[in-house]
């Protein structure tokens, strides 16, 4: 199956998904949902909204640091096209696997070099997961005896779950970086006992592409360790770009007039659903976003806001950017740049 018809099936998929969603929130009575936005105020909706574009645009400033240290020409601009695109196909693709080419490929028809895209983005990458994981390690030392009691104890396992997930994936970034020679062998082993097993065809294949990528790896992060101040900024823009997502829901709690609960108790919770839909495969934890938050927040928003702020938070993280993205995607079609094809072009310009 061709790459941009799964894109398509996956974008059907989160139509449908949004449906259900409509779905669910009208069962609770269309007059209960018109009287409770109408209790939002919409001064703090449109702050909500104004969270997600700070959000992008610390993504693409981050970004941005990057590409400039490799490419001068780059400007902003094309960093915030490429973090929009990514937001894109992150949404609609599992474990938000799909950004990465199409960014790339979108950096190398604005005029950078593959290896320089690449670069940048993996740098990107690293310092994000970090700082992720970092705000992970805060909040579960802080918050997470809240919830190991009452209605959210069955959250608690997955909650860990998603937290062990987001360090291995920092650990095995840099075992690829300080322990090159024992990952390679150790990625050796796998695919030699893979093939062993019939599990994995043409292993000879398979260790040569994971020698390149490991290579390839290797020198990107020189490039980081050789800009610590770059990374320091990196760092600093992700801890606040992170700050501001997670208050975005907080600023729907303070919109429908609510103060009970403090901040950081709610971009804990916010956090806490991160980690627990980080690892489910469909595209945008389809359904684990919805149902966690839902738990989290139901004691703090209550039967009758849970719904809708729900709706609300979702649709700004989820499905503003797939719309975004497809109008972005759209207008860089008609230009002559088809995103479907980007990893075959990728492969075709690194074979030049």
């Amino acid at each position: 199956m061709g790459k941009k018809k799964t894109n398509k099936i996956y974008l059907i998929i989160c139509g449908i998904a949004f449906v259900v969603m409509v779905i669910v929130l009208m069962s609770e009575g269309v007059d209960n949902i018109l009287n409770a936005l109408a209790q939002l105020n919409p001064l703090f909706l449109l702050l909500a909204v104004g969270c997600m574009v700070v959000y992008w645009f610390g993504e693409a400033a981050g970004l941005h640091l990057a590409a400039k240290s490799l490419d001068e020409k780059t400007t902003f601009k094309t960093s915030l096209l490429v973090t929009m695109i990514g937001q894109y196909f992150n949404c609609i693709t599992p474990f938000a696997s799909g950004g990465q080419p199409m960014q790339i490929y979108t950096y190398f028809k604005r005029g950078m070099s593959l290896g320089s895209a690449m670069t940048a983005l993996l740098s990107r990458f690293i310092v994000y997961q970090f700082t992720l994981t970092l705000y992970s390690v805060v909040f579960l030392i802080f918050k997470l005896s809240m919830f190991t009691e009452g209605e959210l104890k069955p959250l608690t396992f997955l909650v860990i779950v998603g937290f062990v997930i987001n360090t291995f994936v920092i650990v095995l970034l840099f075992m690829l970086a300080f322990f090159r020679a024992a990952t390679t062998k150790l990625a050796h082993g796998v695919i030699a006992l893979l093939g062993k097993i019939k599990l994995l065809k043409h292993p000879e294949d398979k260790r040569e592409y994971i020698d390149k990528e490991l290579g390839q790896y290797y020198e990107n992060f020189l490039f980081i360790k050789s800009r610590p101040v770059m990374v320091l900024k990196m760092f600093l823009i992700t801890v606040v770009q992170l700050l501001v997502y997670f208050s975005i829901t907080y600023v729907i709690y303070l919109g429908f007039g609510m103060s009970e609960t403090d901040f950081f108790t709610i971009i804990a919770c916010q956090a806490f659903v991160l980690m627990i839909s980080g690892f489910v495969p469909l595209p945008g934890a389809m359904g684990a976003a919805e149902g966690s938050y839902a738990a989290f927040f139901k004691g703090i928003f209550g039967d009758y806001y849970t719904g809708v702020s729900t709706f609300i938070w979702r649709f700004l993280t989820f499905y503003l950017p797939i719309l975004i993205g497809i109008i972005l995607n759209l207008r860089m079609a008609k230009s002559g740049v088809d995103l479907s094809d980007a990893e075959t072009n990728i492969r075709q310009e690194e074979q030049k």
